[in-house]
């Protein structure tokens, strides 16, 4: 409104003196303008024909008279009035092309684009002409005609490459991606051909969304790359485009072949790596960071790709373990876990000065707990961290006080996460309130095992009372669990002591505790998630067919917590750990018929899809 109220004052400054106008004339046209706003056209038709025939060299009042006569639908008046100005005004371009939108409008194709052609003709030197007439044809939807305006200022003034974004704008809006794409490609022959680039992606990136676009600028590019294989600037378009599709299979063979051409000693390859990483892209990620180890000469990027195929590996291995997708995982499942352990070895070991050095050992303490349980291993590797400060110390302490855990040692787990809390509030710096959050989470988890339930909900509730804390979910749920049995003290207790068992890899015991639970307190709040536990421990050592029994007891109760994710682990189990597809398509079929609302809906459809394809 600010803007719009300062331009009419501008407009009308030009046009009238200010001092000249009555009180009652300025009333007319706020009157006509708030009419017209409001989409009172015929009656803001009446005060502005009263402003135009009072002034008729007011270009306001005729402008406002011409869009009113338009939204009307009168283009037989807008035209009659627009051709009495144009009388006067022979040389305004903007008239013409307003009359041949009057035209157009009434159905005059053929007499509008005279008529604009007449617009052009006034000045053909002037590319401001082209652009005035361009535009409003875009506006009515003549794309084509749009196009030839511009194609016409081209050769005729001295804008040869002024008006490349628009033309490639209209072909873009007429669906035309391909000859759209070959425009903007005429950029590339600018002086800044490296603005050129990152406009030419940033406008093929505005049509990530549309597959149809995607594939005529991916075609485009395919052919004058064919045509040119040596042009660094469209290999460079058609890695984008690979890369904004998801493909980083083709996107890594162009990478490669561009950081050959430009002699990057893997500089290249480097920045797709990263950018694979952060797309969850882990086997590209890992082959591309495996590769710039070997290819550069500078010892801080060989290190720092040694750590992104090390991090490749582990995230592509914990993807593969993950519990909903390879539960009961034979142990060849953590072939990518073991491989990444070799990496961030080869970091320790020859690369100890740098950075990288406590990410690596942080990494594979972690991955020696979670996965492989050698908990020796981990005891080494903590004797061999050094210079922990800040985050890595913070890391490291959280790590330890779940070795604790691992070990049995709640106690010593639970002083630590207290003396951790202490020095965290009195550091004499801003404390780390996610860190603090953390360590309470594992000092309840701590005190739930031992069965001190009072003592762990309150750490849960100062956890809880800060929503954005990484913690926060785990918190509620482990508060869930305590505060819905504690009308049933004896079953909390028998599940605390199974989760312990658990917890201190003690499985063979866990899973007689939890069915010791599920047999004695049956209706507890708590029995299904023992059931869910012990078909999951079931799982873990390797009883698969006890685990199918749990699984499908859970599955079997529709509006039970756990039924969806229950039947979806046993499709799992017999495409991936059974490898019997014809029994997986029949259970992921009776996954959707009967959990049609499930979170795991689109992701059976899409597994269904692959099993029934490969088995077409």
């Amino acid at each position: 409104m600010k803007k719009t109220a300062i331009l009419l004052l501008v407009l009308l400054a030009a046009s009238v003196p200010a001092l000249a106008q009555s009180a009652d004339e300025m009333n007319k046209f706020r009157i006509a303008q708030a009419l017209e706003q409001a989409g009172e056209y015929q009656k803001a038709l009446e005060f502005y024909r009263q402003l135009y025939d009072a002034t008729p060299s007011n270009y306001v009042y005729f402008d406002g008279l011409r869009k009113t006569l338009m939204n009307l639908k009168n283009y037989a008046a807008a035209e009659g009035l627009i051709r009495q100005r144009l009388a006067r005004e022979p040389s305004n371009v903007t008239l013409y092309c307003e009359l041949g939108d009057a035209l157009f409008k009434s159905g005059e194709q053929d007499s509008a684009l005279a008529i604009w052609n007449r617009g052009l003709n006034v000045d053909p030197g002037n590319s401001s002409a082209y652009q005035a007439v361009a535009d409003m044809m875009a506006q009515d939807r003549l794309f084509a005609d749009a196009i030839g305006v511009y194609k016409k200022g081209e050769a005729t003034t001295d804008q040869k490459t002024g008006f490349i974004v628009q033309i490639a704008r209209l072909y873009f809006l007429n669906m035309n991606y391909g000859d759209g794409l070959a425009e903007l490609l005429k950029l590339l022959k600018s002086d800044n051909a490296s603005s050129a680039m990152a406009y030419i992606q940033s406008q093929l990136g505005a049509y990530s969304t549309s597959m149809e676009a995607v594939k005529a600028f991916t075609a485009e590019m395919k052919k004058r790359t064919s045509a040119d294989s040596d042009n660094l600037a469209y290999r460079q378009i058609l890695a984008f485009l690979y890369m904004e599709q998801k493909d980083y299979d083709g996107a890594y063979d162009l990478y490669k072949w561009i950081d050959r051409h430009l002699g990057s000693d893997g500089g290249q390859l480097l920045v797709f790596a990263e950018r694979a990483y952060n797309d969850e892209a882990y086997a590209v990620s890992a082959r591309a960071f495996r590769e710039v180890a070997g290819l550069s000469k500078i010892r801080q990027i060989v290190a720092e790709s040694w750590i992104g195929y090390a991090n490749s590996l582990r995230r592509l291995g914990e993807k593969n373990y993950a519990d909903d997708n390879t539960p009961c995982s034979p142990m060849d499942s953590l072939k990518e876990l073991n491989a990444s352990l070799a990496a961030y070895q080869t970091v320790l070991s020859d690369f100890p000065e740098t950075e990288f050095y406590n990410i690596a050992a942080l990494s594979s303490i972690e991955i020696q707990m979670n996965y492989f349980r050698d908990l020796n291993a981990a005891e080494k590797l903590f004797s061999g961290l050094r210079n922990m400060e800040g985050q890595y110390a913070r890391e490291a302490a959280l790590l330890r006080m779940k070795l604790f855990v691992m070990e049995g040692k709640f106690t010593d787990a639970i002083s630590l996460a207290e003396s951790e809390i202490s020095a965290e509030r009195n550091g004499g710096m801003s404390p780390d309130e996610n860190y603090a959050d953390r360590l309470k989470f594992e000092a309840a988890q701590s005190l739930y095992y031992t069965g001190k339930f009072d003592s762990a909900s309150a750490l849960l509730k100062d956890v809880m009372d800060n929503p954005m804390s990484d913690a926060a979910n785990e918190a509620i749920q482990l508060s869930n669990v305590i505060e819905n049995n504690k009308p049933v003290p004896d079953a909390l207790m028998a599940y605390a002591s199974a989760a312990a068992l658990e917890a201190t890899g003690r499985l063979p015991e866990a899973a007689a505790q939890y069915e010791e639970v599920i047999k004695t307190f049956p209706s507890a709040p708590l029995a299904d998630n023992a059931r869910f536990n012990l078909a999951e421990t079931y799982c873990r050592i390797g009883q698969v067919a006890d685990a199918l029994k749990w699984y499908s007891a859970l599955a079997s109760d529709s509006l039970g917590i756990y039924a969806d994710r229950a039947q979806f682990r046993i499709a799992r189990i017999y495409q991936l750990t059974l490898h019997d597809t014809s029994r997986a398509t029949s259970e992921y079929e009776n996954f959707l018929a009967r959990f049609p609302n499930s979170i795991y809906q689109d992701r059976v459809r899409s597994i269904l899809r692959a099993l029934l394809g490969n088995n077409s």
